[in-house]
This record gives structure tokens, C-alpha cells and sequence, in this order.
């Protein structure tokens, strides 16, 4: 009987979250498109997404971005912040497509809320994915509305606040 392939559960378990490296903006970048490809989008899109998904070095030196680190260095999972004028806006949040499902997700949430928490912020915004709606609602974020996506302004984003108290 083969070997079950790797458990992303205990990945969970066991992934380190610390702060990302400036260094590490490009396997940042590629993480972000491979989870945004997963929700099936056509190539075309994808291509005028990579602009906006494109994570630079000084982001990470300008702004918290924080990872989950698997065994072996593997990044599973990554989130940041950026400034908003309703609190802290969660600029990205994104799972390795093989990880999705295995607590990585919950576990940078659960890390983004304590950290906006220590800074003082009172409220966290959200602008997500329609496939990741469900995400953010289960997580306790409330639908706040909608905004224009910057890659298709046609196209409305889902818009999530949390109070952090």
C-alpha cells in the first residue's frame, strides 16, 4: 500500500509563522498566483492579476507580512497589511492550492488577528476573493459591502470588517 501523501493537517500543527524576508518576495509572488489559479481562472485573467499580486521587497520592509513555514522551509501559507482608513486593511492572505483545507489558512488568520490586536488597531478590513468569501464569514468577518476590483473595475470584490475590540 502506497505512502499517504503529506498530512496538512499536522502541517498546521507543526508550521512556524514569523515574519517574511524582504528576500522572500518572489516565492511570496509565486504562491499568490498559484492559490489565486486555483479557483480555476482563465489564463488571461491570471495574467492581468500578476501586477496586483506581485509581492515587492519593500512591501515586506514597509508593512507586516507574516508566513507559515512548513517543515523543510517550505512556505505554506502567507498573509499582510496594509493601511486603511476604516482600521488595518488584510491586503493578502494565501494558501499553497495543496494546503487549502488544512488549518494553515485558520492559523494565519488567527495570527493576523492577534497581531492587528498588539498594534492597537480596532478594526480589520478585508477585500477578498468571492471564492474566499466563505473563508473570511466562517472566521467571524462580516460582509461590509463591496468595492471595484483593481484588475477588472466591472468586477465587485467582496468587502469584510472584523472588530478587534
Amino acid at each position: 500500500m502506497a505512502e499517504p501523501g503529506p498530512s496538512w493537517q499536522r502541517q498546521a500543527d507543526l508550521a512556524l509563522i514569523r515574519a517574511a524576508r524582504p528576500a522572500e518576495a518572489p516565492e511570496l509572488t509565486a504562491l499568490a498566483l498559484a492559490a489565486k489559479a486555483h479557483w480555476g481562472y482563465p489564463a488571461s485573467f491570471m495574467a492581468r492579476c500578476r501586477a496586483a499580486l506581485t509581492i515587492e521587497p519593500a512591501m515586506i520592509r514597509d508593512h507586516v507580512f507574516r508566513l507559515a513555514e512548513g517543515e523543510g522551509g517550505l512556505i505554506l501559507g502567507f498573509y499582510g497589511f496594509e493601511p486603511d482608513p476604516a482600521g488595518i486593511g488584510l491586503s493578502h492572505l494565501f494558501v499553497r492550492p495543496e494546503a487549502i483545507g488544512g488549518g494553515i489558512g485558520r492559523a494565519l488568520w488567527e495570527d493576523a488577528v492577534a497581531v492587528a490586536r498588539r498594534q492597537g488597531h480596532r478594526r480589520m478590513m478585508i477585500v477578498g476573493d468571492p471564492h474566499a468569501a466563505g473563508f473570511y464569514r466562517r472566521m467571524g468577518a462580516l460582509p461590509a459591502g463591496a468595492v471595484p476590483s483593481e484588475i477588472d473595475p466591472a468586477r465587485a470584490l467582496p468587502l469584510f470588517r472584523l472588530e478587534l475590540g
